[in-house]
């Protein structure tokens, strides 16, 4: 009877031995994912992720569909300044006083729901387009709203640089180079296993509740960094989890080390596609302009990823490779073509 307590005692020892640096965890300190058995295929996301994901896709699967990523181009604007259309200036004050189109409202995009929903009717305008710097702040907003139902939202692309030359010099203009473009590989990289389970911690109980609550945080202007710059990509590249928004010919031709290629439909509301990018790395996504990639990193965080869009895209480091194959790969290389000389306003106008 002795040797029976003794061993209870010692299986009751290392019981707590085993549990101790788990209940010691700091608080605060960030949780992986639920762990996935090897060689398991998620299908399906739990808990709130689930619920937003399912939520998502009874609205439409906007992200899937046709109408992704929904641009409008600045001439096509100004050829509709006398319609129904109504237009929101996301940059800070003094850019909009500087210079801005006639008739749009300045908003942040801090303040962009509540002026839907307290100092608009949205759905009596054909067109309600966002503009900011370059395209990019308008693209990641557009992507929310689209996801909450708006479905007459437009980013303008290249922003008021593509409005008027005095726009551009500071942004678009000074955001192209070819300085990295001989560190460019042609080599693909595979996609980890479909393993990771984003975490969602909301307080909403249903799929709509989730959604606007997930909203409301990514937009504030405290959520964090969207974007990233290439140097700090291409000089420590094993620091991120780089995705190519590209389609595969583009991909071939030359990509980020590392990088891995993700198909702009076909990745974003797809569980089994979406449980391959790590929720414990900082995500960075790139396209040609930025803009689509800006549209995929607005979706990745309202999941939860801690996910950036290269600035400037492709644009911003190969630039000159992009003019030479222009015609090859159908690339999108800024030049003096996208930059156009439409009036604007100063002040208050």
């Amino acid at each position: 009877m002795e040797n029976l307590y003794k061993s209870a005692s010692l299986w009751a020892l290392l019981l707590i031995a085993l549990t101790v640096p788990y209940s010691c965890r700091q608080p605060g300190q960030a949780k992986s994912s639920p762990e996935v058995p090897a060689g398991t295929v998620v299908s399906s996301f739990d808990g709130a992720a689930g619920m937003l994901i399912d939520q998502l896709q009874e609205q439409g699967d906007y992200v899937n569909s046709r109408q992704f990523p929904s641009m409008i181009k600045a001439r096509t604007v100004y050829e509709e300044l006398g319609g129904n259309i109504h237009l929101i200036d996301m940059r800070r004050e003094a850019y909009y006083q500087q210079g801005h189109i006639a008739g749009a409202v300045n908003v942040r995009r801090s303040e962009i729901l509540d002026h839907f929903e307290n100092e608009i009717l949205p759905f009596q305008y054909d067109k309600i387009v966002l503009i900011c710097y370059g395209g990019h702040i308008a693209s990641y907003t557009t992507q929310i709203l689209r996801l909450l139902g708006y479905g007459n939202v437009y980013a303008m692309r290249y922003g008021m640089s593509g409005w008027n030359s005095d726009f551009a010099e500071d942004f678009w203009t000074a955001g192209i180079s070819s300085d990295f473009q001989d560190q460019l590989v042609s080599e693909a990289s595979p996609k980890p296993p479909s393993m990771y389970q984003p975490v969602l911690h909301a307080t909403g109980t249903t799929g709509e509740e989730i959604l606007y609550e997930r909203a409301r945080a990514v937009l504030a202007e405290d959520n964090g960094p969207i974007f990233i710059d290439q140097e700090s990509v291409f000089e420590n590249p094993d620091d991120y989890f780089i995705i190519n928004f590209e389609r595969k010919d583009k991909y071939e031709s030359g990509h980020i080390p590392g990088a891995i290629r993700y198909k702009p439909q076909g990745t974003l509301g797809i569980p089994s596609e979406m449980s391959t990018i790590p929720t414990d790395r900082t995500v960075v996504v790139y396209c040609g302009t930025g803009h689509n990639s800006q549209f995929a990193v607005a979706y990745l965080s309202l999941f939860g990823y801690d996910a950036r869009s290269l600035n400037y895209g492709n644009n911003g480091f190969m630039h000159q490779k992009m003019v030479e194959e222009r015609e090859q790969l159908s690339w999108h290389p800024f030049t003096d073509e996208d930059i156009h000389d439409f009036p604007y306003v100063t002040g208050n106008q």
